[in-house]
């Protein structure tokens, strides 16, 4: 009866997030998929070896309980080296940009362990989320070679601040969403090649945070919207509490067309840094078809619980127009029912 109950709720549990529900405690089951396949798994393993006689319901249990376990492989597969990896036709410039983003959490003192990850990786740029007024000077000390710097400098645990070797063109700090939570985003010129990098930090739904998603997929569509609009090469990273099969993420990548370095490569897990048995891939880079990946890395414990991750991004030899990719009347209303219900959640949650 105990093992019929744990089956029954490793085969809902996993479904859940394909509901239109955005409740933290449905979205929960999305972050868990690698979990749950190591879970369904050993349960399965279970059944064989403690049901001496199969039942119709035991049948029915097992029958089910495999079909969801290979949808969640279906889901993970791509993120995997099992999975094909895209080869791109372009030539690309030998010039690479380096780029690391590091959520470096706003409690955390271990400095000089960030920073020697910096001096040890020497990115062209380098982007730090939760960094307050402490974790900017003791960068900015560490670093006077980053010259160009947009700050949005706070202490709630969204603070975020992109240091560059590389002039910006231009650069604006938006509040999409909520308005304490920003984002940073940059016109730069790479290789001779105008291209923007946009880092963002939504918050997770959570029973400490959002208690939604609205709010975090508001957020991830609205970016979408704005690289759909955007002819340049383009770069979106950062701390997205969320993950790569996500419905929101895979509706991002659809609408525009962007891709994935974990493709083909592997899951690289970004948090938590501290439980190696509660780790999801977090952290994330998007970047239009235009650009490379060549490299991607994650980098060592510095004492924050997400781990930094680590890019080399090429540039084609001549610059190429990427189409955007076609999207149906039916996902254009998806889309603006989502920043809808994202915007009116944040207005409902400031007022009270």
């Amino acid at each position: 009866m105990i093992l019929l109950l744990l089956f029954s709720i490793f085969i809902i549990g996993p479904l859940l997030p394909l509901l239109p529900a955005t409740h933290w405690s449905i979205r929960f089951f999305d972050f868990v998929r690698i979990q749950t396949v190591v879970i369904q798994l050993l349960l399965l393993g279970v059944a064989f070896i403690s049901w001496e006689v199969f039942t119709v319901t035991h049948i029915i249990f097992i029958a089910v309980m495999i079909a969801v376990l290979l949808f969640q492989l279906w889901l993970i597969r791509p993120y995997t080296p099992f999975y094909h990896r895209r080869k791109p036709q372009a030539e690309f410039h030998k010039k690479q940009l380096t780029l690391v983003t590091a959520n470096v959490l706003q409690t955390n003192t271990n400095y000089d362990k960030f920073i020697t990850i910096i001096k040890e990786s020497n990115p062209h740029i380098f982007i730090t989320m939760e960094s307050d007024e402490k974790w900017d000077n003791e960068i900015s000390q560490a670093f006077p070679e980053y010259t160009h710097t947009v700050k949005a400098t706070l202490d709630n645990f969204y603070g975020m601040h992109v240091y560059s070797k590389i002039p910006f063109q231009s650069s604006e700090i938006k509040y999409l969403v909520e308005k304490d939570i920003p984002s940073i985003h940059c016109e730069i010129t790479y290789a001779e090649q105008p291209f923007n990098l946009i880092a963002i930090h939504p918050a997770p739904p959570s029973p400490s945070e959002n208690e939604t998603s609205k709010e975090r997929d508001a957020e991830l569509m609205l970016v979408g919207k704005q690289c759909r609009e955007s002819k340049d090469a383009t770069v979106v990273c950062g701390d997205l509490n969320d993950v790569v099969w996500s419905k929101t993420s895979r509706l991002f990548s659809k609408i525009t067309g962007y891709l994935d370095p974990r493709v083909g490569r592997g899951l690289y897990p970004s948090f938590h840094a501290n439980y190696w048995l509660l780790r999801f891939p977090l952290d994330h880079l998007f970047y239009s078809k235009d650009l490379h990946v060549t490299n991607m890395k994650r980098l060592a414990y510095f004492g924050s619980d997400h781990f930094a991750m680590y890019y080399n991004i090429a540039f084609p030899m001549v610059n190429i127009d990427v189409a955007n990719p076609e999207i149906t009347t039916e996902d254009k209303e998806n889309i603006q029912e989502i920043i809808g219900d994202g915007i009116l959640s944040a207005r409902v949650s400031e007022n009270h």
